[in-house]
């Protein structure tokens, strides 16, 4: 049988990633640092998920899988000289910290002269996300590496969209179990593999993975970061309910037209199957049978207030194409304004905007001058969001 290794066993690797190979035929080894997970899985062999759809709900088993403590390195090592495919689930922040153990595991194999292909998709929202992981595995190897690595190993971009809260299922009642929306979206460059692309239940290739990239990251992880920033400020626990606040619903729909004309202009779409698609997130994130956390979504506010991502960029190439993005505007605001107590992130904002002022964030987190058409368009709604409540 196809072995994948599998980084991350948290929701996303067991609910979308796990879920797709295991259907796929592959052995899904799990690599994660948690080690009740780690035993559950080994000792189970499976686990259950629970797909919520409008029509009602699903328990599927996963079947034929397995763990690797990651602290275990050497493992890990053995693991990734056995594996067919590599993918991760780790979150943006975390690749670096596996990128050691996958770079040793890569080395072996040209040590041990395993020419078999094998591809590592960084299932991450994260622009670039498996040539980011490349990179910081380069970091690891030693001199000569990386090219005898490049000839049998490529790291092809993806784009992966499936929302997974944190429940657990009261009929499972099983630790492993996950809960997931009924959609969800895998697409990874063509262009990007070695070898033949394996063959993987719901992946679609494409050549145009830029376009896709940008109309998921810059519409849904947009919307859904907006919609959490603003719910947080007026005391909502749950995204869905956020967006039953009429305000909070003006702003993200104001913040989904002006990503999506963008979007339209920038990739040339069609701007009916954009708006569609923008209508379809929301609905998405109104489903109460899949109530997410608002300091789930918002966590991390210094790397999503970065000038590649979700609130920054589509503002930039708005203003680019001359859209003026008042409502990402206000987005920027509300996360710049994020203080939850227990996000590390968050702190260290608050703690530099008292310190060094909203002009060196703009300047230093977001890359804004301070004088430029974004920045004074952001200074002016931080007082507005303040006054939210």
């Amino acid at each position: 049988m196809k072995r994948a290794l599998q980084f991350g066993a948290g929701n996303i690797g067991r609910g979308f990633i796990g879920v797709l190979l295991s259907q796929s035929g592959y052995e899904v080894i799990f690599v994660d640092i948690v080690e009740q997970l780690i035993d559950l899985l080994n000792s189970s062999k499976r686990y259950p998920v629970v797909v919520v759809s409008p029509d009602g709900e699903q328990v599927m088993t996963v079947e034929g899988v397995g763990g690797i403590n990651a602290r275990h390195e050497s493992q890990v090592v053995k693991g990734i000289t056995q594996a067919s495919l590599i993918t991760t689930a780790v979150g943006p922040g975390a690749l670096k910290a596996i990128a050691p153990a996958i770079a040793k595991g890569l080395q072996q194999r040209v040590d041990l002269k395993i020419r078999a292909p094998l591809n590592v998709i960084a299932c991450e929202n994260l622009i670039d996300n498996s040539k980011v992981l490349w990179q910081h595995v380069v970091k690891n190897l030693p001199e000569g590496y990386p090219e005898r690595v490049a000839e049998c190993v490529d790291f092809p971009n993806c784009v992966v969209d499936r929302r997974i809260p944190t429940l657990v299922h009261p009929e499972t009642q099983d630790p492993l179990s996950v809960v997931v929306e009924e959609y969800y979206q895998f697409v990874v460059d063509r262009g990007g593999f070695v070898g033949e692309p394996p063959s993987i239940k719901g992946m679609l290739l494409t050549d145009k993975l830029d376009g896709y990239l940008e109309q998921k990251l810059f519409t849904l992880n947009t919307a859904h970061a907006i919609s959490a920033y603003l719910g947080y400020r007026k005391g909502y626990e749950f995204v869905h309910t956020a967006l039953g606040d009429p305000e909070i619903r003006r702003i993200v729909s104001g913040s989904l037209q002006e990503s999506g004309a963008m979007l339209t202009k920038r990739h040339n779409l069609d701007p009916v199957a954009q708006e569609q698609y923008a209508s379809s997130v929301l609905r998405r994130f109104e489903n109460p049978a899949l109530p997410d956390p608002v300091v789930r979504v918002a966590r991390e506010p210094k790397r999503k207030l970065a000038p590649s991502d979700r609130l920054v960029k589509p503002a930039v190439l708005a203003l680019e194409l001359g859209i003026t993005p008042t409502f990402l505007a206000t987005g920027i605001a509300a996360a710049l304004l994020y203080d939850y107590s227990e996000d590390e992130q968050a702190g260290e904002l608050s703690s530099d905007l008292q310190g060094k002022g909203i002009d060196a964030v703009l300047r230093e987190l977001c890359g804004l001058a301070p004088d430029s058409m974004l920045a004074q368009l952001v200074k002016a709604k931080i007082s507005q969001v303040e006054k939210l409540k």
